[in-house]
């Protein structure tokens, strides 16, 4: 059974937010290690009460650009 078959067609919104909620927004959607976009989703879900739809089914860059940054931390370790 598809995604499209077990919660039906999706639709895609978009809204604008001001200076104010954006810094907030960022800042909370950092402590949660999520991208502004997916906290705001996680946010809407969770007051529509619809728990059971995934957020994100993408795969995550973070992961390769954390064992990026860590890689090179170690080579610069290594010419000392």
């Amino acid at each position: 059974m598809g995604i499209d078959e077990k919660y039906g067609k999706r639709r895609q919104i978009t809204f604008r937010i001001g200076p104010l909620c954006q810094d907030r927004l960022n800042q909370a959607a950092t402590l949660f290690n999520l991208k502004p976009s997916e906290y705001a989703k996680a946010i809407l879900y969770k007051d529509l009460g619809v728990f059971d739809e995934p957020l994100d089914q993408r795969r995550r860059t973070w992961k390769k650009q954390k064992r990026k940054d860590e890689s090179e931390t170690e080579e610069e370790d290594d010419d000392f």
